[in-house]
């Protein structure tokens, strides 16, 4: 537990509360298909985090920073995912309501669960987090394994606590943003959102994640 600091703590708070794709992609399954979607949609992305915890015990993630190639296609496959979800978004935004709220409901928990892990998936930010700041934290002469661990543990608690507090809140005021006007332009300015971050993501350097 010595890894497991204040330090840590507050910067993985600060990174985690930063606006970004999973943020919007979470967001944008609450406004959808209601609460329960969004907390699929937080499983999913944290689904995501212990893929990558995975990954970087056995340093896959090394690959994804030291490799020009396997960080210019995470990136690119990410953008694309981002912005096919923006552009479904404002598709959504010219139809009625009640036709979007049945295909809603028809789609299923798990397409939520799959949005949000594949938005984390496809981010390279995520996997850059498990290899270039987790081990900052590790106490010197420690378990690597065991406290990369906690820290794994500690960071997949907080990023899950965070966005579960974000779907309460979407739900809270969803009914409003339900009324057909006022979800069109949700719709409009959701799917602006995602397709800025793919923009973003395509132009992201190495310096930026």
């Amino acid at each position: 537990m010595d890894a497991l600091t204040w330090p840590f703590v507050i910067t993985v708070l600060a990174v985690v509360i930063a606006p970004g794709p999973s943020l919007a992609v979470i967001i944008d399954q609450s406004l959808r298909a209601g609460r329960i979607a969004g907390l699929a949609t937080v499983l999913g992305n944290t689904s995501g985090l212990v893929f990558w915890a995975f990954a970087s015990a056995f340093g896959l993630t090394a690959l994804v920073r030291t490799s020009e190639i396997a960080f210019v296609v995470l990136k690119v496959v990410g953008a694309v995912y981002l912005v096919w979800l923006g552009i479904q978004a404002l598709l959504r935004s010219r139809r009625r309501h009640e036709e979007t709220a049945g295909r809603a409901v028809q789609r299923g928990l798990f397409a939520s669960y799959r949005a949000g892990l594949v938005a984390n998936l496809a981010n390279p930010k995520a996997a850059v987090l498990y290899l270039a700041l987790l081990p900052q934290f590790l106490p010197a002469g420690g378990d690597v394994l065991s406290g990369t661990a906690v820290l794994a543990v500690a960071q997949m608690a907080l990023s899950a606590s965070w966005y579960t507090l974000v779907v309460l809140a979407v739900g809270a005021v969803r009914r409003f943003l339900a009324r057909p006007g006022v979800r069109a332009r949700v719709d409009q300015l959701s799917g602006l959102v995602l397709v800025g971050m793919g923009v973003r993501m395509v132009t992201l350097g190495r310096s930026a994640a």
